[in-house]
């Protein structure tokens, strides 16, 4: 977090305390506005922002640490791109991420987009697309340039999968190289991949390592249990 929002009357005396792992960091409030705190690093995991007078909290926001592959905070800059991706890649392909070489065409986007139904059906994960299944990152091909790839992938989320997932595409810029994340929130009910030849059977998948698999007839079921009402396929 770059900075905090402070509104409300009567703030004499008040102060902003950003309390860190390593460090708190303290700014006097003298009314309303925008506080900014330097954070050179981004904002240090369970960070915990108060805004007090002596030891009275008038208010405060917790920041957890991220799960990685999960959606975040936009408001939040948790850390530089570099280390994120670092830390991804450590991990390697398993339940929350997925590598694609480059963005899927014909048959083999169903691979793509099946995942990322079982990623929001379950909690949630990262697809890294421009990185190979060694972990190798090869980067997105020049051609077609990076909007429309990206574009792409959210035309083909759209088409095919129901109801729409929250997700987010990012991309990264690692040494040149662009790395597109789709970052997919786990969800309250299953998300069903639809087959352009038999659109009306909807499949439904869940994440079991670092496979996609057909999700069984009880996990199906348990989903639509926790569906908002209103839901339908």
């Amino acid at each position: 977090m770059r900075g905090g929002l402070v509104d409300g009357e009567a703030l004499d005396g008040a102060v902003l305390e950003l309390n860190g792992a390593a460090d708190n960091q303290l700014q006097s409030v003298d009314g309303a506005g925008i506080y900014r705190f330097p954070l050179p690093h981004g904002l240090a995991h369970d960070s915990l922002l108060m805004l007090r007078r002596e030891d009275r909290w008038l208010d405060w926001r917790s920041f957890p640490a991220p799960t990685y592959g999960r959606a975040r905070d936009a408001s939040v800059v948790w850390e530089q791109p570099g280390p994120e991706l670092d830390l991804l890649l450590a991990n390697g392909e398993g339940q929350h991420l997925e590598c694609k070489r480059e963005v899927p065409e014909g048959d083999s986007r169903k691979k793509m987009l099946k995942t990322i139904a079982a990623f929001a059906s379950q909690d949630g994960g990262t697809v890294l697309i421009g990185v190979q299944d060694d972990l190798q990152i090869v980067g997105l091909p020049e051609k077609p340039n990076v909007d429309k790839q990206v574009l792409a992938v959210v035309g083909m989320i759209r088409d095919h999968l129901e109801p729409m997932p929250s997700y987010e595409p990012r991309v990264i810029d690692r040494e040149g190289k662009k790395i597109l994340a789709v970052e997919v929130s786990g969800g309250d009910q299953m998300y069903a991949y639809r087959n352009e030849a038999r659109p009306e059977f909807p499949e439904f998948y869940v994440r079991v390592g670092p496979n996609t698999v057909p999700a069984r007839h009880r996990e199906i079921a348990a989903g639509f249990r926790q569906a908002p009402v209103g839901t339908m396929f």
